[in-house]
């Protein structure tokens, strides 16, 4: 009975791999395991049991003996993240979330800075590649343009770790998950909570480089068009991972100040890439003299700690608590375990707040 149970224990670990390569998640019941492997019951409990105590399986009332997607080693349950930051703004926020569903369900989480530089990145990757961890998930670096890292990622796929993209990826990659914002229909709220409070002037500063910048224009200008407004290119505005490094290292807001005087001077409003360009642009903006929000309406994503200035709040989208970081780390462990699991857009809410306000706009 003993060496059966640990024969069959052998066996059913390679049908976990199995089933989870083929999209199955869960083991036969007891008896078709025992008409398969022409073992008693007892022993396929037995088997189970080991399976479980490994952590290889849970077993759910009624339900059967669920793969769980761990490894019988611990040093092999880890999940590793590729994320720009890890100490600003929404950043600490999502990796806690991760690493919380990730450590509920048996995985541990490590955590790697690109500082969205494809040579950090590359850097990482040649790591990483040498002893893949069981799941990936990753930030991408300047997701708008080429990436020169792809040959890494297929090598690291090969060798069987399941890759999610967080915010955006690398269309190369298609055959990869994406947990992302809905970025058109972020976009659409806040140009048609701006249209309803009478602006036709509607302005837009958007990141150049990745391609959460080029989905949030997208919508932008599409639905000015659906709305009969007019796009005026000289009131939209481009800025890079360069510009974004020295405003957060040095608080250089040269390209907002630029951007004002040559672009948005003829704006009654503006939609802002982040919370973070909405709070440096408003400071450019009680400079140059303008009463806020009577002079100028400003919106933007994330609503983080930048949207709730003590000069000024901004309206902002936000998504529910704990969405983002949850939905990803779910997903990994769902391609981990041989569930099915498809990409996703998260949907923004808007939250009015004191940046558009005012009543009556000039237009």
């Amino acid at each position: 009975m003993a060496i059966k149970y640990k024969w069959l224990a052998e066996r059913l670990e390679s049908l976990i791999q199995k089933n989870i390569q083929n999209g199955i998640n869960k083991l036969p019941t007891e008896q078709e395991l025992c008409s398969r492997y022409h073992v008693s019951r007892q022993t396929v409990r037995m088997a189970l049991a080991v399976l479980q105590q490994k952590g290889l399986i849970e077993k759910k009332q009624g339900s059967g003996s669920h793969i769980t997607g761990r490894s019988s080693q611990y040093q092999e349950n880890i999940v590793d993240v590729l994320i720009s930051s890890n100490q600003d703004y929404i950043y600490p926020t999502v990796l806690n979330d991760i690493r919380n569903t990730l450590s509920e369900k048996g995985f541990s989480q490590q955590v790697f800075v690109t500082a969205n530089q494809v040579c950090k990145e590359r850097e990482i990757l040649l790591q990483l590649s040498e002893n893949p961890p069981r799941g990936l998930i990753v930030e991408g670096c300047k997701s708008a343009l080429p990436n020169p890292n792809l040959d890494l990622y297929y090598q690291i796929i090969k060798k069987g770790c399941q890759i999610v993209f967080l915010y955006n990826n690398y269309p190369a990659l298609h055959d990869c998950i994406t947990i992302k914002d809905d970025n058109l229909y972020g976009s659409a709220l806040l140009v048609r909570h701006l249209a309803e409070m009478g602006h036709l002037h509607i302005g837009g500063i958007f990141k150049s480089d990745d391609l959460q910048g080029i989905e949030r224009y997208q919508g932008y200008i599409e639905t000015l068009r659906i709305l009969g407004i007019p796009l005026q290119d000289e009131h939209v505005c481009w800025f890079a991972s360069r510009e974004l490094d020295g405003l957060l290292r040095a608080k250089d807001a040269r390209f907002l100040n630029n951007m004002l005087k040559y672009a948005l001077s003829s704006c009654t409003a503006v939609i802002c890439y982040n919370d973070l360009i909405a709070y440096y642009l408003i400071d450019e903006l009680l400079q140059a003299g303008y009463q806020l929000p009577d002079d100028m309406a400003v919106a933007a994503f994330d609503n983080s700690y930048f949207s709730n200035s003590d000069i000024l709040t901004v309206t902002t989208l936000s998504h529910r608590p704990h969405e983002m970081g949850k939905t990803v780390a779910e997903a990994v462990i769902k391609k981990l375990s041989g569930l099915p699991v498809s990409s996703q857009e998260i949907r923004w809410e808007l939250n009015l707040k004191e940046s558009t306000s005012v009543q009556t706009a000039r237009i």
